[in-house]
């Protein structure tokens, strides 16, 4: 029995118990489309539903919820449409439908229980809406709103429904009095973020449950209004729960406390030692290397901060630390370091975006000298294990030869692809196809010609052509 949202919005908690919600909300929020997704839940877990609303019609009613009448097993009642005139008699027929109704559930269910014993009572519980009650108070008297509602709830209540009901906020000091008896209370706002408006909701009170810091919950909806909840800034990145007070940022990063944060840098430290593998395999690398890390003037401890740094932001990205050490290879470089995925060709390129998404929210709150700027070179190929001086297993190969040669190329913020990579990327997504851009070829070692692609866009790369391919630019 489940609330849009109900997961993030408690913490975890999946289910409640009956509950009346007042939903408040500004007017072009989604209040409507949170009541369908609920309403939707109801009818597909097989329970009965009661909607009501004075807004919308029959066949509004059928377009909202995408079904015919047949498959519509519920009350859809407009009050304002039940009399020719709208009036106090109008909220008494309405009343009687939804009593005769809830009645009828009551005795199916009886005869159910009484055939199949162990029937959990749970499975007869409502679902209810009524949407909205600023406009029932624009139709009808305050005080007739008032009595229906008194009588309503009771019939409610006594057969266990969960129900929403929606009201615009601010809510006014007349509506008072008809807001009074929901037991639970869910807020809706808007928030500005660079030219933008965020929705956000949380759960003030529920039945049951004490909400002691209640935490607004990000959520948005898509073209069909579905909605999608929270999101990661919102969870401990250590344990996934959602954090319900200020948070404490590392790397970017939210966290329950110093405690959390402490423990995360723990487990991120530890790099498990790369397993032997005898043959010869390909995979798909990303070089990364700090720009400018051997400038003399910077400070020796600056150089080991910016590397410490590195290597800790890349181990907070979802497309490095989600991946099993058996499916990935680290090879540091000293100012920098080679990553390789042994299938996904995808994981690089996410792992370079998500790389710069960390560095620039930090590069933005410290000092210049202190700032961190990279350029990557992707490219796949073959590797295979060789031995070094010390006896100790290393790997190297064609794939990795070839993200550094690529890798040189660039400057500050390159994302620079070699042919064969950018081939495997573009035709998998429109996204790709847009952002990874053939900049030209370029003349390596040995005489050897490479086609380079650069991939950028608002969140990542470098739109400028690399300073080589000005200086010296060979056309295919």
């Amino acid at each position: 029995m489940a609330i849009p949202g109900l997961a993030e919005l408690t913490d975890g908690e999946e289910n409640i118990s009956p509950t009346l919600f007042l939903l408040s909300g500004p007017p072009g929020i989604g209040k409507r489309d949170y009541c369908r997704e609920f309403l939707e839940e109801g009818l597909s877990s097989g329970r009965r539903c009661i909607f009501l609303s004075s807004k919308i019609t029959d066949k509004e009613k059928i377009d909202l919820f995408n079904m015919n009448e047949k498959k519509f097993n519920s009350l859809f009642v407009n009050p304002v449409l039940v009399n020719d005139t709208p009036s106090e008699k109008s909220l008494d027929e309405t009343l009687k439908r939804i009593i005769s109704y809830l009645s009828d559930i009551r005795i199916g269910a009886s005869l159910d229980q009484q055939s199949n014993v162990g029937t959990d009572d749970l499975d007869n519980i409502v679902y209810f809406v009524m949407d909205s009650l600023n406009h029932f108070c624009d139709i009808f008297e305050i005080s007739s709103i008032r009595k229906f509602l008194a009588k309503l709830v009771l019939q409610l209540r006594k057969r266990k429904t969960i129900g929403i009901f929606t009201i615009d906020s601010p809510i006014s000091a007349d509506y008072q009095p008809i807001v009074s008896f929901c037991d639970g209370i869910m807020e809706m706002k808007f928030e500005e973020s660079n030219d933008s408006l965020i929705r956000k909701i949380r759960l003030l009170s529920m039945a049951g449950h004490a909400m002691t810091k209640p935490t607004w919950i990000q959520f948005s909806i898509d073209k069909n209004g579905r909605f999608t909840f929270a999101n990661d800034l919102l969870k401990c990145t250590l344990d996934g729960r959602v954090i319900q007070h200020h948070p404490v940022y590392y790397l970017d990063l939210p966290f329950h406390s110093e405690g959390c944060a402490r423990t995360y840098r723990k487990f991120m430290s530890v790099f498990k030692d790369l397993d032997p593998k005898y043959e010869v395999l390909n995979y798909n690398f990303c070089f990364i290397d700090i720009v400018g890390l051997s400038n003399p003037e910077l400070a020796v401890h600056r150089q080991k901060e910016k590397i410490v740094r590195l290597n800790e932001f890349i181990s907070s990205c979802n497309s490095f630390r989600k991946i099993s050490d058996d499916l990935k290879i680290i090879l540091p470089s000293g100012d920098g370091m080679a990553i390789g995925y042994e299938n996904n060709p995808e994981l690089p390129y996410k792992l370079s975006a998500e790389l710069h998404g960390f560095l620039r929210k930090y590069n933005k709150r410290i000092q210049a000298d202190s700032t961190i700027k990279v350029r990557i070179g992707l490219s796949s190929g073959p590797v295979f294990t060789v031995y070094d001086i010390s006896n100790r297993l290393n790997v190297w190969g064609p794939g990795i030869v070839m993200a550094r040669r690529v890798m040189d190329l660039g400057d500050s913020w390159h994302i620079l692809l070699t042919e064969n990579f950018a081939m495997q990327l573009q035709p998998l997504y429109e996204e790709y196809r847009n952002n990874i851009r053939r900049i030209g070829s370029y003349e390596i070692k040995h005489g050897e010609k490479i086609n380079v692609y650069s991939a950028y866009c608002d969140d990542y790369g470098n739109p400028e052509l690399p300073e080589k391919f000005k200086q010296i630019y060979t056309s295919p």
